[in-house]
């Protein structure tokens, strides 16, 4: 039943987050605006808030799904590297102290 859903991408790079966020707030705040305006000029508050409403439900069906034109940009990870095991359960800087006292005694 679920197996059509593995086509989508569902997570946004940092760069499509910063293009979602801005135009969910344009979207909001010309709504918002154009709303308090006729509004203020017919002299009735249920067409800013009617105009909010829509300006939010649009902004947030183009923001809020995952859409491929925000996974423009993934991310490049960093390779794994590889740490040998810490003896004796010492912690990291303890570690780095006796590696060092060990170099000292060697040479």
């Amino acid at each position: 039943m679920f197996d059509n859903l593995s086509i989508w991408k569902w997570h946004m790079d940092f760069v499509g987050q910063k293009h979602a966020e801005y135009l969910f707030r344009t979207i909001i705040t010309t709504c918002g605006f154009v709303g308090f305006i006729l509004g203020y000029l017919k002299e009735q508050f249920s067409i800013t808030i009617g105009l909010t409403l829509i300006g939010f439900f649009v902004s947030a069906l183009l923001t809020i799904p995952p859409w491929p034109i925000y996974a423009r940009n993934p991310l490049k990870w960093q390779k794994v590297k590889k740490i040998k095991k810490i003896e004796n359960n010492l912690n990291y800087d303890e570690y780095k102290e006796d590696k060092k006292k060990e170099k000292k005694k060697t040479k």
